[in-house]
């Protein structure tokens, strides 16, 4: 009897222990309804009201954890408040008072939640005045990427007043909202006037345009609020807006290093004293394009010459910058930097006859070896690089040329000699063996190789070998994709592009379009207007009150597939 009381025990302890701990029920189906509000102090919409104080009261328990990052307020302010959740009710307690006669909005996003699923409030916002009226105007719109035209989830849509001292770089909007996952705003309760907009990705979340980081996208007129306005398109991009600056010059290591604030795409050097003997150094943009290098030569004596010069940098929105230096070099056992290299077409990519090579270096080079270059036709025939295409850049870091190749020569050539062997007299082993070899002769591509050292850089290094396979264009293996364009636009660039908004295949300012040989895939059209038709599509400079120019993207998604022709595409915009 005394064995069997404590397992008695036992097994009454653990049936109390399991009825005391009941959980969620883990059957059934998962509850998606989110809390609904039933009511608020004040009631929503209230004028007059000069209170600190905001109740609001749930059908449900409610998590408010995420409330202070969520919470959006309008007119924005700086007024500090505390939060406190018990059991279905929220309040909001401010500092301060709210300024006089202005309608306010609170927009909770995500940040209320219920306990159980985590299900966050749907369109929950709350609107209330310190005068005599509820403002009434609105605006609701969508923001896209101005590159793919996806839609920008999570970006600031701000509005800012029209003042004197309107600054968009400093600023925090008067009102704003966060865009949903298909890109749409929706600002409320607004004070009817004139408003500048803005919507930019706001990464720091400080409501400040960063434009060096976040992309961002604006109107460079007003926006007349005195009525509400529905379908505002704003078109976002990333694209540095700073203005080009000059940090310093330095040297660095064996170098000599002119350094800027930001990217630049073109310079110009001359000689501060033009009769001055020594020469202006080798040079490149380096760093992504940030830094401008020189490299040492003989001609300077380390730590004794310089040589003084005038430099002018010009960035992507063509903003220069024109300052002067003195180049000098000290002497050091620090060894060079890495020399790379790219070669365009790349292996085994699809060529017309008429191909244009591109070869850029991130060193100038300063021996090049033209006849190391070869084009061979299996074993049948090689040819080198004709002199009259090749083209230096100015610091000779990028070289073009062109090849016109024979696409029927391959062909026509192993077709012949395939018949010569395959006369059945020929029985010897030499016969068997060039038959055996003409027949497995891949008539339909040929080969680009050039020797390590065929190209030298100003500091002794060498490329690599190459061995790029080409492969001929051919319906066989390809589509085309043709058509027709009706707009009233003169200056425009039609642009074919796949699914990763990579360029394929352009085309300026035609009515009719043809781009043959198109790799089997899912393809689109992007126009880049050119709406003040000087030639060149703009960026824009938000500094200047410049929108980039019109991009208009085709509606529909199409599939290119091999030996097809897809034909009377037609374009209108």
């Amino acid at each position: 009897m005394k064995f069997y009381f404590p397992l008695f025990l036992l097994v009454i302890s653990i049936y109390i222990y399991s009825c005391a701990n009941q959980g969620t029920p883990t059957g059934g189906p998962r509850d998606t309804i989110p809390p609904l509000l039933i009511e608020t102090y004040p009631p929503n919409k209230s004028i007059n009201y000069k209170g600190k104080e905001f109740k609001f009261v749930f059908d449900e328990r409610i998590n408010g954890d995420k409330l202070k990052s969520q919470l959006l307020i309008t007119p924005q302010i700086e007024n500090k408040y505390n939060v406190k959740v018990k059991k279905n009710e929220l309040t909001l307690s401010f500092d301060d008072s709210f300024q006089d006669s202005t309608t306010y909005t609170l927009n909770f996003s995500e940040g209320l939640v219920d306990v159980t699923e985590k299900n966050p409030a749907v369109n929950l916002s709350f609107a209330f005045s310190t005068g005599h009226y509820i403002d009434s105007i609105y605006i609701n719109g969508k923001i896209t990427n101005l590159y793919t035209n996806e839609d920008q989830e999570g970006y600031i849509v701000g509005l800012y007043q029209i003042t004197d001292s309107i600054d968009l770089l400093s600023d925090k909007p008067r009102y704003f909202a966060k865009t949903n996952e298909r890109g749409q705003f929706l600002i409320e309760n607004i004070k009817n006037g004139y408003y500048k907009i803005l919507s930019f990705q706001d990464e720091n979340k400080n409501l400040v345009l960063n434009p060096d980081n976040e992309a961002h996208g604006f109107r460079s007129d007003s926006i007349n609020l005195m009525q509400s306005q529905d379908s505002v398109r704003i078109q976002t991009q990333l694209i540095n807006a700073t203005p080009l600056e000059f940090i310093r010059a330095k040297t660095t290591g064996r170098y000599f290093d002119l350094q800027y604030n930001r990217s630049f795409t073109q310079y110009k050097i001359s000689k501060l004293d033009t009769t001055h003997t020594l020469p202006i150094p080798p040079n490149n943009r380096y760093k992504g394009n940030t830094i401008l290098r020189f490299y040492p030569r003989e001609a300077f004596r380390f730590d004794i010459d310089s040589l003084g010069i005038i430099v002018s940098a010009t960035d992507s929105m063509f903003n220069s910058v024109i300052d002067t230096t003195y180049i000098k070099f000290t002497e050091t056992s620090r060894k060079p930097e890495s020399f790379k290299a790219t070669f365009l077409p790349a292996n085994n990519e699809y060529i017309d006859p008429l191909i244009l090579h591109t070869y850029n270096f991130d060193k100038p080079i300063e021996t090049f070896n033209k006849d190391s270059i070869i084009i061979a036709y299996d074993t049948l025939k090689y040819e080198h690089i004709p002199d009259s295409t090749i083209l230096w850049n100015s610091n000779k870091t990028q070289l073009t040329f062109q090849t016109l190749v024979d696409k029927n020569f391959l062909k026509t050539e192993i077709d012949t000699l395939i018949k010569i062997f395959s006369d059945t007299t020929l029985t010897d082993s030499i016969s068997l063996a060039k038959r055996s070899y003409y027949s497995k002769v891949k008539t339909d591509q040929i080969v680009l190789s050039f020797p390590k050292g065929t190209f030298i850089s100003v500091e002794g290094d060498s490329t690599e070998s190459l061995k790029n396979t080409y492969k001929f264009k051919s319906l066989d293996q390809l589509g085309s994709v043709s058509g027709q364009i009706t707009t009233s636009y003169s200056s425009y660039t039609l642009q074919l592009i796949n699914t990763k908004y990579k360029v394929i295949a352009e085309l300026k300012d035609s009515k009719t379009f043809s781009f043959p040989f198109v790799k089997p895939g899912k393809y689109t059209f992007r126009i880049m207007i050119d709406t003040n038709e000087d030639g060149n599509w703009s960026y824009g400079n938000i500094l200047k009150d410049e929108t980039p120019e019109q991009v208009y993207f085709y509606p529909e998604i199409f599939d290119v597939r091999a030996n097809w022709q897809l034909e009377n595409i037609q374009i209108i915009f």
